[in-house]
């Protein structure tokens, strides 16, 4: 059996991510996969791409890398474009947008958003139940298990016999949805998570897998200390989405939550 710890928007958080590393060494896992949104929002996209592109085996594009490689006048986007240099914007540019492989006879597909369209966002399995095709590729082909990420949420539901998996989000956990304002200790959402997923890789063979939510506590206010000391742009949404995990609840909510 093989561990394989799935990964999903970062966001330049180097805090973060760092303390996922940790975790994922500790718990001896044999690969790690990442489902993209590297950069955007947080300190350091530099350290992050570097070390995304030196520990992750497979690495599929987010909207957010996508945005930092085609800033298009997005001010957030081209101030991380111009601080990672041309040669990291190559490298993100190159990123596949969806994988497939197999795990103990399981067909799993990986993306950020969906497999055609990392700005296509599916918010939960309600919003799958009302899409004309749940993922299928050009032949046909419809995968056992479809793990993604962009919501920065993490659920797990069956849908049509078909496993749905949303991994998370290591640098920007988000749990809108559910944001109850009288709840003060958000500690269960602010923390970093991730997924590992156990089974024989690559193997068509039916065996037994398993797929497990992690939650990796870090220093949030040494990530944002970072991010202000670095200059990153829209600090304060950034701490006040990294200190109680939800969007502001005001006119420009919508926006916000549609570039996650």
């Amino acid at each position: 059996m093989e561990k394989i710890a799935i990964i999903s928007d970062i966001h330049a958080n180097i805090v973060a991510l760092e303390e996922v590393l940790k975790d994922i060494k500790e718990r001896k896992v044999n690969r790690i996969f990442c489902l993209g949104d590297i950069v955007t929002k947080g300190s350091s996209p530099c350290e992050v791409v570097d070390k995304i592109k030196e520990k992750c085996e497979i690495v599929v594009k987010g909207n957010c890398d996508d945005s930092v490689v085609n800033p298009k006048g997005n001010v957030h986007a081209q101030w991380h474009h111009d601080k990672i240099g041309e040669e990291r914007i190559r490298y993100l540019d190159s990123l596949p947008i969806y994988l497939d492989f197999y795990v103990s006879g399981s067909h799993i597909r990986i993306f950020h958003a969906t497999k055609n369209d990392f700005n296509d966002r599916t918010l939960d399995v309600d919003d799958l139940k009302k899409k004309k095709v749940l993922f299928q590729d050009e032949e046909g082909n419809i995968p056992d298990i479809v793990l993604y990420g962009d919501i920065h949420k993490q659920y797990m539901q069956k849908l049509q016999n078909k496993t749905i998996v949303n991994v998370g989000s290591v640098g920007n956990a988000i749990d809108f949805p559910n944001y109850d304002a009288s709840i003060t200790d958000r500690w269960e959402t602010t923390q970093a998570h991730y997924c590992i997923m156990e089974g024989e890789y690559g193997s068509k063979q039916r065996n037994s897998i398993s797929i497990q939510f992690v939650r990796v506590p870090y220093d949030i206010q040494k990530e944002i200390e970072l991010a202000k000391k670095n200059g990153a742009p829209s600090v304060e949404n950034y701490e006040m989405e990294l200190t109680t995990g939800r969007y502001r609840r005001d006119k420009n909510e919508k926006k916000r939550e549609d570039s996650i």
